[in-house]
C-alpha cells in the first residue's frame, strides 16, 4: 500500500499537450522505421551471401516470407508502444499544463490555485515551487494595492483643499 494516496483522479485525457507528444509519437515512429528498415537491409544482405546466385526478386520473396513472423508482433507492439508513449509522457506533459494554466491565471489578474501533481507525476518539487511564487505574488499585488489606495487617498485629502479657499473681491476689469 503507497504511503499517500493521491485524491486526484487519474487522467482521462491521453493527449495532453498535443505539440509535445505527438512529437514524441513521431519520434517513436521514426525509431520503429528505422529498426524495420535495418532488419530489413541485414535481412536481405544475409540472404544474398549465403545463397549468392539467387536472382533479387527470389530474395525479395524470400524476405516477405520471412515477415509473416515479425510483421503481426509490429502491428501489435506499436500501437502498444504508442500508447504507453503517450501515458509516459503524461507524466510531464500534465504538470507543465496545468502550471502553463494557473500561471495565465496569474497573468489576467486572477488569483489562480495552487497546483497539486498527482503522485506519479514527474517533476513535483515544481508545484512547491509554483505555489511559493504564486503566493509571493499574491502579497506584493496586495501590498501593491493596499499603496495605491492609500495614495489615492491622500490625494483625494489634498484636493479637498479648494473647498476652503475664500474668493478674492472680484476686481474690475480696466476698460480700454
Amino acid at each position: 500500500m503507497k504511503a499517500q494516496q493521491s485524491k486526484r483522479p487519474l487522467r482521462q485525457q491521453l493527449l495532453i499537450d498535443r505539440d509535445v507528444q505527438v512529437a514524441l509519437i513521431m519520434r517513436a515512429v521514426l525509431y520503429g522505421t528505422a529498426c524495420v528498415t535495418y532488419f530489413v537491409v541485414i535481412q536481405f544482405f544475409t540472404q544474398s551471401m549465403i545463397h549468392p546466385g539467387v536472382a533479387t526478386s527470389d530474395l525479395f520473396l524470400s524476405l516477405t516470407d520471412e515477415a509473416i513472423y515479425w510483421v503481426p508482433g509490429l502491428l501489435v507492439l506499436g500501437p502498444l508502444m504508442i500508447y504507453d508513449v503517450l501515458r509516459v509522457s503524461n507524466r510531464f506533459a500534465g504538470p507543465i499544463f496545468s502550471m502553463r494554466r494557473e500561471m495565465q491565471n496569474l497573468i489576467d489578474g486572477k488569483e489562480g490555485r495552487n497546483i497539486k501533481f498527482r503522485n506519479d507525476d514527474h517533476w513535483s518539487s515544481l508545484a512547491m515551487q509554483f505555489n511559493v511564487i504564486r503566493e509571493e505574488l499574491l502579497e506584493l499585488r496586495a501590498k501593491q494595492a493596499a499603496s495605491s489606495e492609500a495614495s489615492e487617498e491622500q490625494e483625494d485629502e489634498d484636493d479637498d483643499s479648494w473647498m476652503e479657499a475664500v474668493p478674492d473681491e472680484a476686481e474690475p476689469i480696466a476698460a480700454s
